[in-house]
């Protein structure tokens, strides 16, 4: 048991605190040289989905008509609702009357989030697609950072950065935000490196004949932007290319979307596992491992570490005490969960976020390996 205690405690500590480290020094040691230069003329679409976005969609189609385009790109808005019953359309179609570069495309009923994709993507024929969520608002210089990248012959797409915040204030709040701070460092350090793993759906950019169809229940970020490591090109990180969007304090919801995140991914994951071997892929084999594969392999961690200890009680009082302090860290998530004065409590809400996030990583493998889809979904917005 011995073996099983250290050899969990090795495994959380590389995907936790290792692989972050290793990675920031590498990117130090061999950064990959940015030949970036301005490229003038490119025809961009910008791709949309929406379900029921009434509350954002018109300040997200001004806010991508004003974004900053010194290099006379000809941009093009798509806005695809799928299957809304509010007055997404409606505002939509509003702004596409006054504004002839938006177009509004409407599914035959609720398709889910992929085939609206899947349905419009022929349409577009432009040479680059900028993928965006309808509550992503975008920082001003996004396109202008997004596109130079491309005249880099190498890159194939391009990821941006996205902050949480808003009305997400609360501790869960709090404790995503330095998850997705934590999770920028890596790309940021990635990207140096030689290119980030994979994108993030608020805001990334592909050439248009690297995206591909999305299979039914597979994360489309991660599905789109990893076709362009698959195709020998690599995927950049711009820190300029940045988006707020606000979290939610609801603690059901946002496990609700993490088991769904994950189980999604898990099928991308597997889609490109030769990707992960890195006597074909390199480095990037080696990140794509390490980040995706080994970071769900958290919750078996925790629970042999969590065994293991249990059988090493009599082996000292350095293994009596991490056990009660495993316990009581358990106890104080649960109480959190049903008391939310409890999560106001220091390092409680960090906590609790952590433990839900390896829980949810864990029930989407079982939705993954039980064969679930997940096609049609409500996004998480906090009202």
């Amino acid at each position: 048991m011995t073996f099983v205690f250290w050899g969990a405690v090795a495994l959380l500590f590389y995907v936790i605190i290792g692989y972050g480290l290793l990675l920031m020094v590498l990117a130090m040691v061999m950064p990959r040289k940015s030949v970036c230069a301005p490229v003038k003329g490119l025809t961009v679409d910008f791709l949309i989905p929406a379900h029921n976005e009434a509350a954002c969609i018109a300040d997200k189609i001004r806010n991508t008509l004003a974004l900053e385009n010194p290099h006379l790109h000809s941009v093009r808005v798509w806005v695809v609702s799928d299957g809304s019953s509010d007055k997404t359309v409606a505002l939509a179609q509003a702004l596409a009357a006054k504004h002839p570069q938006v177009r509004v495309i409407e599914t035959p009923g609720r398709l889910g989030k992929l085939a609206a994709m899947n349905m419009v993507m022929p349409q577009l024929d432009g040479d680059i697609v900028v993928f965006s969520d309808a509550n992503a608002m975008l920082a001003p210089k996004t396109l202008k950072a997004l596109m130079r990248h491309f005249g880099d012959a190498q890159v194939g797409g391009v990821c941006g950065q996205i902050s949480v915040g808003g009305k997400g204030t609360g501790q869960i709040g709090k404790a995503e935000g330095f998850f997705w701070r934590y999770d920028q460092a890596l790309k940021a350090a990635e990207g140096q490196l030689g290119g980030v793993v994979s994108a993030q759906g608020s805001i990334y950019a592909m050439r248009r004949k690297l995206v591909p169809d999305v299979p039914p229940g597979a994360a489309d970020d991660f599905f789109i932007s990893v076709a362009a490591v698959a195709a020998g090109f690599l995927l950049a990180f711009e820190p300029q290319a940045t988006t707020r969007e606000a979290v939610t304090e609801k603690a059901g919801k946002e496990m609700g979307r993490r088991i769904r995140s994950t189980e999604m991914g898990w099928r991308a994951l597997m889609h490109y596992r030769h990707l992960m071997n890195p006597l074909r892929t390199g480095l990037y084999g080696w990140q794509l491992f390490s980040h995706k594969f080994l970071r769900r392999m958290a919750p078996f961690a925790l629970i042999a570490l969590f065994v293991s200890n249990a059988f090493l009680l009599d082996a000292g009082l350095f293994y009596q005490g991490l056990f009660a302090a495993q316990v009581a860290g358990y106890v104080l998530t649960a109480m959190a969960w049903f008391t939310p004065w409890v999560r106001r409590l220091p390092l409680v809400g960090k906590g609790m976020f952590f433990v839900m996030g390896n829980l949810a990583m864990l029930l989407g493998l079982v939705q993954y390996w039980r064969g679930q889809e997940s096609s049609v979904w409500t996004p998480v917005r906090e009202s």
